[in-house]
């Protein structure tokens, strides 16, 4: 430690040992900064964790809170901005400021009343209505798998993997709400059935 002394933990039980001018006593309770520049928390004489765990833990529970509005704004809004002119886009981007707002003053951990409202939010199909419009061009995976098994046209329509292909969408338009990169589970099972060779999959004659 800073003033000379040494520090021992007990792997097993996290226990934590000064020893000093020949004496070892517990360590006292408190936060102590150790040479190397970590910092750990002792409780009763154990460690409980370092700063940076808890910290980091911290941030990602705040993230998990913000998810909250951000879903919210992407459902609404859409991906990439197509339904911009929803009249729900807007009222979702001041929650989500709002979320942020509260995040970054002094935040104790508790859920934030914005997100709580973004949570219900959420729930209310009425008004924060799903964004359905695609930017041109821009196609997901599962609507690449699609285009393939079930035709430009649809003349594949009546194919069972024509059918699958359609619920994959459906499920990768569902979870792209809460992802932040926009791939989701079943993106990737679209990319890999649409670099499957098998027959299932085939293309649309």
């Amino acid at each position: 430690m800073q003033d000379g002394s040494r520090i021992t933990i007990d792997p097993n039980t996290n226990k934590v040992i000064r020893s000093a001018e020949g004496e070892t006593t517990p360590l006292w309770d408190g936060v102590h900064k150790l040479e190397n520049g970590a910092v750990i928390i002792v409780r009763d004489g154990v460690v409980v964790k370092d700063r940076v765990v808890l910290e980091a833990q911290r941030e990602q529970e705040r993230d998990r809170l913000n998810a909250a509005c951000m879903q919210l704004v992407r459902k609404v809004c859409g991906m990439h901005n197509e339904c911009d002119a929803n009249p729900a886009c807007d009222p979702a981007r001041q929650l989500l400021a709002m979320e942020r707002s509260e995040l970054s003053s002094s935040w104790s951990g508790d859920i934030l009343e914005s997100s709580t409202h973004c949570l219900e939010a959420l729930g209310n199909e009425t008004y924060f209505k799903p964004c359905t419009k695609r930017l041109q061009g821009r196609l997901t995976p599962c609507e690449k798998l699609s285009k393939k098994v079930c035709g430009r046209e649809n003349q594949c329509a009546t194919r069972e993997a024509c059918n699958a292909a359609r619920q994959l969408i459906s499920m990768e338009q569902q979870e792209m709400h809460s992802v932040p990169a926009g791939f989701t589970y079943a993106s990737a099972q679209c990319r890999d059935a649409m670099a499957d060779e098998s027959d299932y999959f085939s293309s649309c004659e």
